[in-house]
């Protein structure tokens, strides 16, 4: 300064006509390179100032520059909207600033360190009803528990809440981190109705660690951009609003708001740094109530950070709360808190602790709960110690269990009956043009049965064919453990006889329920079928399994599918039986899952999926008549794009190798299928293509607003925006050509007498659709069109799908 000749924090320091620059630290000091020949000029600037310009002759060491106050005195700094934003100002020079210095400020960035870490989960209803009460009976006293003080004016009802203790090492070489829960305790339901390990899976993917040096925040499955992020200076506004001097330092207020404020970004508050390091010690953020989401009435973000030693800052506690609702009526709360302590800076562990996968929880976590009760570092309110009593209390009352039975049979289609089990519900009635109308009477064991054995079966019977059809399998664990408990290590057996339309997979859910029988595209031809089956699988820590098996399998034409001899029309194919030996490798780094007995949903996160299958064909044994080897690869992934939204692709391909009739072939599935390695073709026709040699690719990519947000009137309908597209390319071998070979059957005839089956062209199909998602909060509507083969007989080009999408 001119007149004390003091140093003036965060002054600006620019060599005009370039991108070069800085900002002085807290002292007034700067230093930067630039590839400018002098001589050239820096702009200096500062909140309160006159600006500078200063002409630097040749390679100046050591300038001074001196800035003249303005006679301006500011009392207080007012933030308006109403005011048009410079991009050019000191808050925008900070923030640069904490972008450059984020890596060395990132705690994995550090040689070594370890530390204990405490996390807090909550879940339950806000200013719940007095009538839930007064209606509720014996049920009554759980009403009774509320949490009055965390919100002001607002009621808590916690109906879930989980804790537990954890050790964290972190490592900068090799890059590495590891969690261990070492003790958990946490509420329990009734295992016959509730999921109590699903439950706990869903919160803590919506509710995921934070990292403010990260680009994005990923909270409640959506991506928002960091106000720190690299290219956060383009969607946020900042400015300066206070600087703060306490025991830890001076740091300044900076306050930051989106461009626009339908985006999935975040406002809020941030204290930086003024010691040359730039570093965050508090960020107060929330979401914007125009912002395109749904379901979410507040979402509040609180990080503080404390320094060490060498002053650096660390994490120190998080507090994450989201308020669900309708219309800004709260109805439900989530909340995660956690607190890091005891770090260490110069830990003494070895690589070996981070074998295995990142998240670990000790076999003992659940035993160990004594734990969590005497070493906690904060302290539980009275309500909350008492949602732990009230829940188990509540297991035990009857009329509550009668709610979640009911309950159980509407979401899992399932009626509990102790150790067993019936269901689905949607399979008990189905119908197709071979059985006509069809009961089926099916179940599975529960934990009450035993947790090391898993039996699943159904019985059905066809009206006008008049058959039963039947099938069984039972899983025996193999490492002590439950069956469904991950790393899982298991045998199972299975034996099945049904109809299955052409190129079906043997298994209990398998394309006979209700919804699926009065589909547009539903089979006509079919197989009936005879299987038994042997399936080894051994999941490892690190989220590689390996499975092998054997299958017998006997499959006869039935109704009006005939397999006739491509090298004599006269001749009639009356069997096709199989002995399969099979090999599946599969890698799911990092992967969470939901889970229902052996029944797993994975929780789509960045990590991909691989998976590798080796087929192979035994003949003359047990009447096999093929002999073959096949090779399947897939991979599945999810790349999160910023403020793009996210994109879904999946690439499989395979080759058969061997002489085979066409339903021992690849024929690609038109029945929606949730598997992330099946594609689903919705305007392609059953069996209307096979291969020996393939390769499947789908890409859909969802945008979440970005374009529709910027449109004004449109914008606050909140639309989504999507596209994708699908792919099948395959290539039939001459062996396998019925129009070549003479060893293979030939393609099977439609009652029209049109071919139903066909080889590929050079050109592979494809079909695409564009649709809006979000309609009215749950409505999606996709346009669907067939983009090529539209020559082939009985081809539908496009059609219209309207489909029920609840979703953030």
């Amino acid at each position: 300064m001119n007149k004390t000749g003091k140093g003036i924090p965060l002054a600006s320091v620019k060599v005009l006509e370039t991108a070069d620059g800085t900002s002085c630290d807290s002292t007034g000091y700067f230093s930067f390179s630039t590839t400018k020949q002098s001589p050239f000029k820096l702009l200096v600037s500062a909140i309160g100032y006159q600006e500078v310009v200063y002409t630097i002759e040749n390679q100046a060491i050591g300038i001074k520059i001196l800035l003249e106050s303005t006679d301006q005195v500011i009392d207080a700094v007012e933030v308006s909207r109403r005011q048009k934003y410079n991009n050019r100002n000191p808050a925008v020079d900070l923030i640069y600033q904490v972008i450059k210095h984020k890596r060395s400020n990132r705690l994995e960035n550090q040689p070594k360190l370890s530390f204990e870490q405490y996390d807090k989960l909550q879940f339950g209803l806000v200013n719940p009803s007095d009538r839930y009460k007064k209606g509720l009976g014996s049920m009554s006293f759980f009403f009774d528990n509320l949490d009055t003080l965390t919100i002001p004016g607002e009621k808590l009802l916690s109906i879930f809440m989980q804790e537990q203790l954890s050790d964290v090492y972190i490592s900068n070489n090799p890059k590495a981190s590891k969690k261990k829960v070492k003790s958990l305790l946490q509420t329990d339901y009734d295992q016959r109705y509730v999921n109590n390990h699903n439950i706990q899976s869903y919160l803590s993917y919506l509710f995921q660690d934070i990292e403010i040096y990260d680009d994005n925040i990923f909270l409640i499955n959506k991506l928002f951009l960091s106000p720190i992020a690299n290219n956060a200076p383009v969607f946020y506004k900042y400015y300066i609003t206070d600087t703060v001097q306490n025991e830890d330092g001076r740091f300044v207020e900076l306050q930051f708001e989106p461009r626009n404020r339908t985006d999935l970004l975040l406002s809020g508050k941030l204290h930086i740094s003024l010691d040359n390091r730039y570093a965050v010690r508090l960020a107060d953020m929330q979401i914007n109530k125009e912002a395109n989401l749904n379901w979410v009435n507040d979402m509040h973000i609180i990080l503080t950070y404390k320094p060490n030693a060498d002053h650096f800052l660390y994490l120190d506690k998080s507090d994450v709360r989201i308020h669900f609702g309708v219309r800004e009526r709260d109805a439900v709360f989530g909340r995660k808190t956690t607190k890091n302590y005891n770090y260490d800076f110069s830990p003494d562990f070895t690589n070996e602790v981070f074998q295995g996968a990142p998240l670990e929880i000790a076999t003992s976590a659940k035993e160990n709960k004594q734990m969590v009760t005497t070493q906690r570092p904060v302290t539980l309110s009275e309500v909350e110690k008492q949602v732990y009593a009230n829940v188990d209390s509540l297991n035990s009352n009857r009329t509550f269990k009668s709610i979640l039975a009911v309950g159980y049979l509407l979401a899992q289609g399932f009626h509990p009956m102790g150790a067993f089990e019936l269901g689905p519900l949607e399979y008990l009635y189905s119908r197709n043009n071979i059985e006509g109308n069809r009961i089926r009477i099916g179940g599975r064991t529960t934990a009450l049965f035993s947790e090391k054995v898993f039996i699943e079966g159904y019985l059905a019977y066809g009206m006008d064919d008049q058959k039963f059809k039947y099938y069984v399998k039972p899983t025996f664990a193999l490492n002590g453990k439950s069956v469904a408990e991950f790393p899982a290590h298991y045998i199972q057996f299975g034996v099945q006889h049904d109809i299955f339309d052409p190129g079906r997979n043997l298994g209990f859910r398998k394309g006979d329920s209700f919804f699926q029988s009065i589909r547009k595209n539903r089979p006509t031809k079919w197989l009936d079928t005879y299987a038994y089956q042997v399936k080894h699988l051994i999941e490892f820590g690190n989220h590689v399994s390996l499975e092998t098996g054997f299958t017998h399998h006997r499959r006869r034409p039935i109704g009006d599918l005939e397999f006739v001899s491509s090298g004599d029309p006269n001749v009639l194919l009356h069997d096709i039986n199989t002995n399969d030996l099979e090999i599946v490798l599969r890698w799911a780094p990092y992967e969470k899952f939901y889970n229902r007995n052996l029944t797993r949903q994975t929780i789509i996160e960045k990590y991909p999926v691989f998976n590798v299958q080796y087929n192979r064909g035994l003949k003359g044994f047990w009447g096999g008549d093929y002999a073959y080897d096949a090779l399947r690869a897939s991979v599945s992934k999810r790349f999160f794009l910023n403020q793009l939204g996210f994109a879904d692709a999946t690439l499989a391909g395979g080759k058969i190798w061997g002489t085979l009739p066409y339903p021992l072939l690849e024929i690609p599935d038109v029945v929606k299928n949730e598997d992330r390695h099946v594609i689903d073709y919705a305007k392609m026709r059953n069996m209307e293509f096979v291969a020996d040699s393939y390769v499947r690719f789908a890409f859909e990519h969802q945008l979440e607003g970005f374009i529709l947000n910027k449109l004004p009137l449109i914008k606050k309908l909140k639309l989504r925006e999507l596209w994708g597209v699908k792919m099948f390319y395959g290539q039939l071998s001459d062996a396998n050509n019925p129009y070549i070979g003479s060893n293979v059957v030939h393609f099977d005839t439609d009652s029209d007498g049109n071919i139903m089956t066909h080889a590929m062209g050079k050109s592979p199909y494809w079909e695409g659709k564009v649709g809006l998602d979000n309609i009215l909060s749950f409505l999606k509507v996709e346009y669907i069109r067939r983009l090529n083969y539209l020559q082939l007989p009985n081809v539908d080009k496009d059609t219209y799908r309207v489909s029920l999408n609840i979703n953030f």
